[in-house]
């Protein structure tokens, strides 16, 4: 869905549906060119600012999960930015903010 301006509506992250991809699964949606957009979003944690990867299949968008659960969180936008580029991608949409 777009908005006024044709963008699609920012991502929220406690919005996004029950859709869980790890790293292997990532991968393999990346290499059967399933994956529309990779988009890094800056969010706060406990810990303070942290960059979180998601992932849009489809008309899915989900973030990218740890092994154990719960979003991924990078430290850097260069963590975030290299992990894209392990995946043989040379695009990635960042959103400053929550």
């Amino acid at each position: 869905m777009a908005n006024i301006h044709g963008r699609p509506p920012p991502f929220i992250l406690e919005a996004l549906p029950v859709m869980k991809i790890q790293e292997p699964t990532l991968r393999a949606l990346v290499t059967a060119g399933s994956v529309r957009e990779l988009v890094a979003q800056q969010v706060n944690s406990g810990d303070g600012s942290v960059w979180v990867l998601l992932v849009r299949v489809g008309t899915m968008d989900a973030p990218l999960e740890r092994q154990r659960g719960g979003p991924r969180e990078f430290k850097s936008l260069d963590a975030v930015a290299s992990l894209v580029g392990s995946l043989g991608l040379m695009e990635l949409a960042v959103k400053l903010g929550a």
